[in-house]
């Protein structure tokens, strides 16, 4: 957005430019006959600095910038050197990305006039793009002495600050910007956002509908309208509203994830796996809409196709435990006991501090009927535990199946809900291993009566009721 506005800066400095064009050109007009006829053909061929930039405005529109840029070739050579001419190409090359070749020229430009503000800011974002953080604060300061409220130069820092996430300090750098300029898109846009990440939802909001007053097509604008009717959980209007940032920019990954966040939230799970397909088909090599499809997939009981995805989430992001994790519980589900045991290992490979992975992995090897691995494991997880704590108590009762009620006791002490039930659903499991199973009814029926539970285990408890067709209390 920063560079299409210095280059169509550069269009409007072109325009102002043109009498010098003009005065170029004037010893060529003395030389031309009195015929007006001829005058006027040969003044139509003349070169001009406002011409050329409508010229270049065409070509970015119609073929790139790089196309745009190869038109700087065709300058005659008496008009190579204006100021004008060399602002654009700075400023083109830039937005091409080929910031190297565009310092020099604006750093000549600066050498020229070192009050121009806008050759100022284009050097300071030149800095920026090369990594020239030092560099880049020189430019600004600079520009912030000549002039306090600039726009862009407050924009610019108040970005710094949200890189930082020092928000009321990007705040005060986006309000002097929006001083120096009430209308500037990038000034609104992080006043908006700052905004938003501050929880001042009514302020942002009037600055993402003043940006689409200036500009109804500012897709990222009404992307952040969606967002704020989502905090307020007004999921239909966050879906109209994602709906128009889509129309107007239908290939960003983001807005599709978001989409496909609001329609779930709705419970609209199939159409919210439609969107995350379309958010796959944008950026394939990228795990995250897999991860969202796959657990639209488990909610819609589609569980072939979760798994599926969740294996294609570790082939992307092979340190995703998540994923590990929703292979083995899936795995677990259809009795694939080495499947799950697996997945877990992967999964502890990367938390190995997680009980729940360290007894589901220990439960897959008592289903396997593998009693030696299992008591290698078990060893090496009680090692470093501390003897009094819940985790090596329940682990030691895996090992040897001794102290049944001094468990239960320490289980039930725990205060933390969602390790206590999950450390219960592996007593359930254990019991169940062992014939027990009226007592781990008994506990299922338990954890399921908890409230707002954050632990896989729970899942797991409600197969097992319903598996067995027990109604929760």
């Amino acid at each position: 957005m920063k560079t299409n506005r210095l280059f169509f800066a550069a269009f409007a400095m072109a325009l102002l430019l043109t009498p010098l064009s003009a005065q170029s050109s004037k010893k060529a007009k003395q030389a031309q006959t009195k015929d007006v006829k001829e005058t006027e053909a040969k003044e139509e061929k003349a070169f001009s600095v406002s011409g050329f930039a409508q010229a270049l405005s065409d070509t970015v529109s119609t073929a790139g910038i790089n196309e745009a840029l190869k038109l700087f070739d065709t300058v005659p050579a008496e008009n190579q050197n204006e100021y004008g001419i060399r602002y654009m190409h700075a400023s083109l090359l830039l937005s091409a990305g080929r910031s190297k070749e565009a310092k020099p020229i604006a750093e000549k430009l600066l050498s020229e006039n070192k009050k121009d503000k806008d050759v100022l800011f284009l050097n300071a974002l030149i800095a920026k793009s090369l990594g020239e953080r030092n560099k880049k604060s020189e430019y600004l300061q600079e520009l912030i002495k000549l002039d306090p409220y600039n726009s862009e130069a407050n924009a610019e820092l108040g970005n710094e600050k949200m890189t930082a996430k020092a928000y009321k300090a990007a705040k005060d750098y986006f309000l002097k910007s929006l001083r120096g300029d009430p209308n500037y898109i990038t000034g609104l846009f992080g006043y908006g956002q700052v905004c938003y990440y501050l929880g001042e939802f009514k302020e942002a909001k009037t600055a993402f509908d003043h940006i689409l007053a200036i500009n109804p097509r500012e897709d990222i604008a009404w992307s952040y309208l969606a967002k704020l009717s989502a905090e307020k959980e007004e999921y239909p209007n966050a879906i109209n509203y994602v709906l128009k940032a889509i129309e107007y920019n239908p290939n960003y990954y983001n807005y599709w994830i978001d989409y496909g966040d609001y329609l779930r939230y709705s419970s609209k799970y199939e159409e919210a796996a439609k969107a995350f397909t379309k958010a796959i088909e944008i950026t394939p090599d990228y795990f995250l809409a897999y991860v969202y499809r796959a657990a639209m997939y488990e909610l819609l009981e589609k569980n072939n196709e979760a798994l599926a995805d969740y294996k294609q989430v570790v082939k992307l992001n092979s340190q995703y435990q998540y994923a590990y994790e929703s292979i083995g519980i899936l795995s677990w589900l259809e009795g694939n006991w080495t499947d799950c045991r697996e997945a877990m290992q992967k999964a502890y490979a990367v938390d190995s501090d997680n009980i729940s992975y360290q007894l589901m992995i220990s439960t897959c090897y008592s289903k396997e009927g593998n009693k030696v691995k299992n008591k290698e494991f078990l060893t090496k997880m009680m090692k470093n535990l501390d003897r009094q704590s819940p985790e090596y108590a329940i682990l030691r009762f895996y090992f040897d199946g001794l102290g049944e009620a001094d468990v239960l006791r320490k289980i039930r002490q725990v205060e933390n809900a969602n390790l206590r039930g999950k450390l219960l659903y592996y007593m359930a499991v254990y019991y169940e291993l062992n014939g027990g199973n009226e007592a781990a009814k008994t506990l299922y029926l338990e954890i399921q009566s908890m409230n707002a539970p954050m632990f896989f285990e729970y899942r797991l408890a409600k197969w097992a009721l319903e598996k067995n067709s027990i109604s929760k209390l």
